[in-house]
């Protein structure tokens, strides 16, 4: 009986290994063919990229992207070799300068230097005196008078700005309403002499200069405003000699019907 047991177990242990020997290797063999599937997916797909022209567009490009680097390589090098170039072209044009420079230099110094035993003479330049209010004015004044009047409007107008504290000033101011007025700007001869009036109350040209006033403003046919400024006229200055003038101007506007 014992040997009969012995015999089965001698039997038993070698089946039992072989089970398990063949489990291990279908596991690996399905792990083979998972694999292969996976590599035969992998290939597939790769066939479906190259087939699609997809990979050799990313070819070509990689390939054109080479040719643009080797062409911007080619020309660095070449700017290299043009700034080296350049540069010591530059170093040699500033020795050639310096050199020049230098050599008229000490030209220069050796035709300038003094005589033994003789002493430079230094003329001194003479103080230019500048014109005074009264020349300016009657240079403006003579252009007025030789009927240049854009030259003495501009001197006249110069004139008030350089010298603004001068007694002149409101002669400065009649003249320059009057350049106006031949000149035709009406509009502005009516402010300078407004303002003549208005700054100088008691300048001894105001008859005039309200006469003056009323004609420009006739001009423009302002025509109550000519009428009191000739009232005005008469009304403060009588005795004055363009009294005649402005009745008779006033007479003929009021005659004018509105």
């Amino acid at each position: 009986m014992k040997k009969l047991i012995l015999l089965a177990c001698l039997f038993v242990t070698p089946l039992h290994a072989a089970l398990f020997e063949d489990t291990d290797a279908r596991k690996k063999l399905q792990e083979m063919q998972l694999k292969e599937t996976e590599l035969e997916t992998r290939i597939v797909n790769l066939e479906a990229v190259i087939k699609s022209g997809s990979l050799n567009d990313m070819l070509n490009q990689i390939e054109l992207l080479k040719q643009d680097v080797s062409k911007l390589r080619g020309d660095m090098e070449t700017l290299r070799h043009l700034n080296a170039t350049v540069e010591q072209r530059q170093k040699d044009l500033y020795q050639d300068l310096d050199g020049r420079l230098r050599r008229i230099e000490e030209k220069s110094v050796g035709s300038n230097a003094p005589a033994p035993n003789k002493v430079a003479e230094i003329s001194a330049t003479p103080d230019v005196k500048a014109p005074s209010d009264q020349e300016v004015y009657d240079q403006a004044s003579a252009l007025l008078d030789g009927m240049k009047n854009k030259e003495a409007f501009q001197a006249l107008t110069d004139f008030i700005k350089q010298f603004p504290n001068s007694a002149l000033l409101p002669d400065a101011k009649y003249s320059l309403a009057n350049a106006q007025f031949n000149l035709k700007n009406y509009k502005a001869t009516i402010g300078t002499y407004q303002k003549l009036l208005d700054q100088h109350p008691d300048f001894e040209k105001n008859p005039e200069a309200l006469l003056g006033l009323a004609n420009a403003q006739i001009q423009l046919a302002l025509i109550p405003e000519a009428k009191k400024s000739l009232k005005d006229l008469i009304k403060k200055y009588p005795k004055s000699d363009v009294i005649q003038n402005a009745q008779k101007r006033l007479k003929v506007l009021e005659s004018i019907k509105p």
